[in-house]
């Protein structure tokens, strides 16, 4: 039964009066006495005071309860008793009293025990209060939630909502009820999304700023207000069924105003009390006299009628706008936290990252295991506001205006983009904005984001920068390397990578042989080739590694750089855990292209992701549910940044805390510890770092047809394991195999071109093999003809001693050098006597052995020779021809005879294997650097082109 409590007395001061004043309309000459006890009896005399001073002809009397019956004995016009006991026994009995006496009973209750033509009640029934707040709930589909009520209204609440629906969790509500504690404690944990609220103004007023504060009034909830409840409330988008016509009372004082205003408008024309009755007994046929219910909307502040209920109808006549500013009715499902994540494409200024689409699969996933799984935020749904306010490029005024316009969007918490100068700028923003939220990166490596003091409310799930380089040079102490080369930008990133990986290189006795390493961030394509010198020092130390300390896209024009300086596939290998190069994406242009010819392959030690049961799950849903598609690997860390902050939301509702408190739930995520797609996942203690864990290495292929750069893991890096590298998959190197290339590229020839330009020349070895042919077709006429004419001619022995000539001696000689001529035609002898293979050498005129044949030194040796062969040519003609004999008296053919003579054995027999090898020279330009014979060169001498 309801009824006026002792605390609401002191709000009827200014009531009683228009209250007379309807009785005054009943009966000018009426008598009103006014009934009270002992908790009501000190707000009597002022309420009469009040009503004596306004109303001269209505005789005001009062008395207490005990002396009712001979008060009614003393005044034979009495009219009207009304009644203030707020007694349900003594009502009875004043009712009983009225009726005997043939007397209005006034009094406000919803659940009258008696009825009799005598008593009213000007309020609404219990029975058409709970069909009304039932009517609306079917309306909108509401079968769960929380609800409050008073202590003394707790049974008959329970008894109602219990029948409706078992989902609705019922909480009493007392004087000493402690709200805040109730709802941190108590309710946030249910995860409810609806709200009903049947308790009086101030509890009601409490509980709405208490759910308001508390982040559980937000897009996605509900909350309706019935009875007492309706009567305040600042909550845009809250709902309130109150009685039609009463819809803009905010208390009881002024419900009964209206009541009594109501009363009066209806009486005023009434002669005597059977018109009244008469009159009664039609607009309150129940003895009730409210009825029907008007929906009442808060928007803007602002009261709204948005509906009417008669019964078991509800009629619509205007949009209804719920918490959060939204217009969609919430759902009896289960309560929606919202967390938002920078995760669009835009960069302003500069081309989308389109690779952020393939990053937030993960994250995706992530939402979805949570909401579907059995042992994570059970009674809640975790869902996400899409934030597109810069991926990779930051702009501090659009940033800026980016979380402004949506900074009620939010969430509980936020996962930052890929880019670590948007994570610093977006704190900055919040911090402008008063809004503290924790944040969670995944993929911003600036060593400076680890500092938990000057960054509290960050942590990151990647590793940060400088725990990648101060791994590095272990890495390559165990790969067996200890020779390289380190470029690094002005910046956070590569002053602090440059320092902690030229700090672990000193501690592993590895020698970066560069001294200019710095060039500054933020370059154009332009711009960096004003730094080419810094390139081309560690071009020309013919270093094979190369560490790159460089943001996107400085380290693509700076892999472009080096190609444009010659470098090619397998010069050089990078190492960067940044390269910009490592994406699946087809060679479309000429930067594409070098970025690929000198990216393949590169070596990247990478944070591992992926593993164990849990990893390899995420791995095979991510791969089925997009089309049979590899993962990308920062799938993986996005993944975990979400289910950081479930698993912190999680923990903190199952203790009881209040998980919209941005302190308490920082405190969760810097606690938790699960199993992630990345390996056991829970940040460092005094430190924004996930803990460092395992490394893996890899690498990549490209494969020409279908243009797209593979990226693949070939083994794991553990630091802090006894085994510190576990191969996976072999290294492949540009040559095709396994082979560890060395520290320093070996140029194979020293030519005034690059060495790679160098290809086998089909033309200019077919006119080789052409000379080499006809050489062998002349050698063969000739040895026929020596064979047809001197081969079977009798040689004239010697039968007496004659003195050894000239000539005899070069024909023995002549055995002697041939002997070692044949030597040098067979196998290298130099491992087993290199005097003999010297000797060798020498005596087979092989130049190549002491001289250079470069810049021209060959022409000059094979002029000599075509000199020679020409003086050859001549002795011949003087030996065939006797000129000498024939012109004995011309001292120029005699002195020409004798020389002949002398010189062509040496000419012709000792020299004749090196002329024809030194001849053949001329026409060997079977290598080229391009297509043409003017773009062959001497295969002897490449300072020469034929």
């Amino acid at each position: 039964m309801k009824n006026i409590s002792k605390s609401t007395f002191s709000s009827y001061h200014g009531l009683f009066k228009l209250l007379y004043l309807a009785l005054v309309a009943l009966s000018a000459s009426s008598e009103v006495l006014i009934v009270y006890s002992n908790s009501s009896k000190s707000i009597v005399s002022s309420i009469i005071e009040e009503m004596e001073a306004n109303i001269s002809s209505l005789e005001i009397f009062s008395c207490d309860f005990s002396l009712l019956k001979e008060e009614i004995a003393l005044h034979t016009n009495l009219l009207a008793i009304f009644d203030i006991t707020s007694n349900l026994d003594s009502q009875f009995s004043i009712s009983k009293l009225c009726q005997d006496n043939s007397l209005i009973h006034f009094l406000v209750s919803d659940d009258l025990l008696y009825h009799n033509k005598w008593t009213f009640s000007l309020s609404s029934s219990k029975n058409s209060l709970n069909q009304a707040f039932t009517t609306a709930l079917n309306y909108f589909n509401w079968n769960a939630g929380t609800a409050f009520s008073n202590i003394e209204n707790y049974p008959t609440s329970k008894t109602i909502l219990s029948s409706y629906s078992e989902n609705i969790i019922l909480f009493p509500v007392g004087s000493d009820t402690s709200i805040k504690d109730l709802i941190s404690r108590e309710i946030m944990k249910f995860g409810s999304s609806l709200f009903y609220l049947f308790t009086e103004k101030n509890k009601s007023i409490e509980i709405q700023e208490t759910l308001s504060s508390s982040k559980m009034l937000i897009n996605g909830t509900g909350i309706l207000l019935i009875g007492e409840s309706s009567y305040e409330s600042s909550i845009n988008g809250a709902l309130a069924i109150v009685e039609k016509g009463r819809e803009a009372v905010s208390s009881n004082e002024s419900y009964l105003s209206v009541a009594i205003l109501e009363l009066i408008n209806l009486l005023k024309n009434s002669s005597n009390i059977n018109n009244c009755l008469l009159l009664l007994s039609k607009t309150c046929p129940d003895h009730y006299c409210a009825h029907d219910f008007s929906l009442i909307n808060i928007q803007n502040n602002q009261r709204k009628l948005v509906g009417t209920i008669k019964k078991e109808n509800l009629v619509l006549n205007s949009v209804i706008e719920f918490p959060g500013d939204s217009f969609d009715v919430p759902t009896s499902q289960k309560k929606v936290l919202y967390i938002s994540a920078n995760d669009g494409t835009t960069n302003p200024g500069m081309a989308p990252t389109q690779a952020v689409e393939l990053y937030k699969r993960g994250l995706t996933l992530a939402m979805k295991d949570m909401n579907d799984g059995i042992n994570t935020l059970q009674n809640f749904q975790l869902k996400l506001n899409d934030f597109d306010c810069g991926a990779s490029a930051y702009n501090a005024d659009f940033n800026y205006n980016c979380i402004y316009k949506d900074k009620n969007k939010l969430g509980l918490a936020r996962i930052m983009s890929l880019a670590s100068v948007i994570a610093y700028g977006e704190m900055a923003t919040l911090a402008k904005l008063n809004n503290t939220i924790p944040c969670v990166g995944y993929l911003n490596i600036d060593p400076g984001l680890s500092n938990s003091t000057k960054y509290p409310f960050y942590t990151r799930i990647i590793f940060p920068s400088d725990a990648l380089y101060s791994q590095g040079p272990l890495l390559f102490k165990v790969m067996g390397w200890a020779n390289l080369a380190v470029l690094y930008e002005n910046s956070s990133l590569g002053i602090w990578g440059n320092y902690y990986f030229s700090l672990a290189a000193e501690k592993q006795n590895l020698k970066i042989v560069n001294n200019l390493r710095v060039i500054p961030p933020n370059l154009t394509r332009d711009q960096i080739r004003s730094y080419t010198n810094v390139v081309k020092e560690i071009v020309d130390s013919n270093v094979r590694m190369v560490v790159l300390i460089l943001s996107p896209p400085l380290i693509d024009y700076a892999a472009e750089l080096f190609y444009d300086l010659g470098m090619r596939k397998g010069d050089v290998v990078f190492f960067s855990p940044n390269t910009g190069w490592l994406s699946s994406v087809a060679a479309k242009d000429d930067y594409t292209y070098k970025r690929i010819e000198i990216g393949i392959p590169v070596l990247t030690l990478f944070q591992s992701v992926f593993v164990g049961e849990k990893g390899k799950k995420v791995y095979d849903n991510l791969y089925e549910i997009y089309g049979n598609t590899e993962p990308a690997s920062y799938s993986c860390l996005y993944y975990d940044s979400a289910y950081l902050i479930g698993a912190a939301l999680d923990w903190t509702i199952s203790q009881g805390k209040d998980y919209t408190d941005p302190y308490k739930l920082q405190s969760a995520i810097r606690s938790v510890k699960f199993a992630g797609c990345s390996g056991t996942v829970y940040i460092q203690k005094n430190s924004n770092n996930v803990q460092i864990s395992s490394f893996t290495i890899q690498s990549n292929s490209y494969n020409a047809t279908t243009g797209i750069v593979r990226v693949f893991d070939v083994g794991y890096f553990t630091p802090t394991s006894t085994q510190l590298l576990k191969i996976k998959t072999p290294f492949v190197y540009p040559d095709g195999t396994t082979n560890k290339p060395t520290d320093f590229r070996i140029t194979r020839t020293d030519c005034p071109f690059d060495d790679k330009l160098r290809r086998t020349f089909g033309k200019g070895r077919a006119l080789a093999f052409g000379i080499c042919f006809f050489v062998t077709a002349v050698t063969g006429i000739i040895t026929f003809i020596i064979w047809k004419e001197w081969w079977n001619k009798e040689i004239k022995e010697l039968t007496t001693k004659e003195e050894l000539s000239v000539p005899d001696m070069i024909a023995g000689a002549t055995i002697v050098v041939e002997f070692f001529q044949l030597l040098s035609q067979g196998p290298d002898i130099r491992p087993l006597n290199s005097f003999l293979a010297n000797i060798g050498d020498a005596v087979s005129l092989d130049l190549n052995s002491f001289i250079k044949l470069e810049n021209g030194v060959f022409w000059w040796i094979s002029t000599t020779i075509i000199v020679l062969c020409f003086l050859w040519t001549i002795f011949c003609i003087e030996i065939f021809l006797r000129l000498d004999e024939k012109f004995s008296h011309v001292w120029f053919f005699k002195t020409l005879g004798v020389i002949a003579d002398q010189s062509t054995p040496i000419l012709g027999n000792l020299c004749f294997i090196q002329f024809i090898s030194i001849l053949l020279d001329i026409f060997v330009c079977d290598h080229s650097i391009g297509n043409d014979f003017t773009d062959s060169y001497l295969s002897i001498d490449c300072y020469q082109f034929c």
